[in-house]
């Protein structure tokens, strides 16, 4: 396989579990790869160090954080495009290729990505506007409870556009933001904006990277004529760790870039977690706080509303082709 003139970037947290396939298919696409660990506990470092000796690791003493391991290893790289990997992700190198193609097919494309498909081969939906508080009301309180169907009927005309080149084959067509699992970066942007935005710990730095992409009138290329392999969750499926990630990075979002509908997200969100803590409880009515993960998840939830603060605010930003992120 000849060098593809990229880099990929892998962080790892816990992923010896998946981390040989997804550096096999990286090293077999013809890729440059650097991994940061993040403090892992089950020997990943030594493992990619002795399985890959040719693919430096930076190991870090303290889990920093998604994004800040990718700037650490962003600084270290010399190509025009990087691509940002999950350990659990495998990228056939037609993938990487593609995915390269396409941010050199024209100086407007930004960020490129595959259509996520899990090991089974079923689709996901790793394609998305950008987020409201609709949308957010919708996924808290009805998510899995409201059939496909339903949920079509309900959501915007961009989204169900949107959702249908997720399942489809067809052309890059622009979206808003992508699924950080698997994409590439030109890596002038990605300096220029600042690499990813390391307030950010986990989560929401996809459709923040994505969004600041946009602002400097780049777009943002889906290409589902491509595909990669994504598990998902592999490093830690513990809520009570997931969850307080997830929702402070989902509010600081709000706070920056849609202020008027931060207290509406933010009053959903603790009525949410108040409703997860009770129906944990009752649920499993005899176990202890610290014996249901799901409790003390929500109950971190709700600690994180009720003293959340909004961030300094961003001015929202005028994007072309793409609904404006304004409340």
């Amino acid at each position: 396989m000849n060098r593809l003139d990229a880099t990929a970037i892998v962080v790892t947290y816990n992923s010896t579990t998946h981390i040989s396939s997804c550096l096999g298919a990286l090293i077999d696409a013809g890729l440059a790869v650097r991994v940061v660990d993040n403090a892992s506990s089950d020997g990943t470092a030594a493992f990619v160090a002795a399985r890959f000796p040719e693919v430096p690791v930076i190991s870090n003493s303290a889990n920093v954080g998604y994004a800040a391991a990718i700037n650490q290893a962003l600084a270290a790289t010399d190509t025009d495009i990087v691509l940002l990997v999950n350990p659990d992700c495998m990228v056939p190198a037609a993938t990487a290729r593609g995915l390269v193609h396409t941010i050199r097919s024209g100086p407007q494309v930004g960020v490129a990505g595959p259509r996520l498909v899990d090991p089974d081969g079923n689709i996901a939906i790793s394609a998305h506007p950008f987020e409201s508080w609709i949308t957010v009301l919708a996924s808290r309180f009805g998510g899995g409870l409201l059939p496909v169907p339903l949920r079509r009927l309900f959501c915007g005309t961009r989204r169900r556009s949107t959702y249908d080149a997720c399942r489809q084959p067809g052309l890059p067509i622009a979206v808003d933001w992508l699924s950080g699992a698997c994409m590439a970066v030109r890596t002038a942007l990605l300096r220029q904006i600042g690499g990813l935005d390391e307030g950010y710990f986990m989560y929401y730095e996809d459709e923040e990277l994505c969004l600041q992409v946009w602002r400097q009138g780049a777009q943002v290329l889906y290409v589902p004529a491509v595909k990669a392999i994504h598990v998902g969750g592999a490093s830690c499926d513990d809520p009570s760790w997931i969850w307080p990630h997830l929702y402070r990075s989902l509010l600081r979002f709000f706070a920056r870039h849609r202020p008027r509908s931060y207290p509406v997200v933010r009053a959903t969100i603790l009525l949410r977690a108040v409703l997860g803590v009770a129906l944990a409880v009752a649920r499993q009515p005899r176990a202890g706080v610290r014996a249901n993960p799901r409790v003390r998840a929500w109950a971190q939830v709700v600690q994180i509303a009720r003293t959340a603060t909004p961030i300094a605010r961003t001015t929202a930003p005028t994007l072309t082709g793409v609904p404006t992120c304004t409340s």
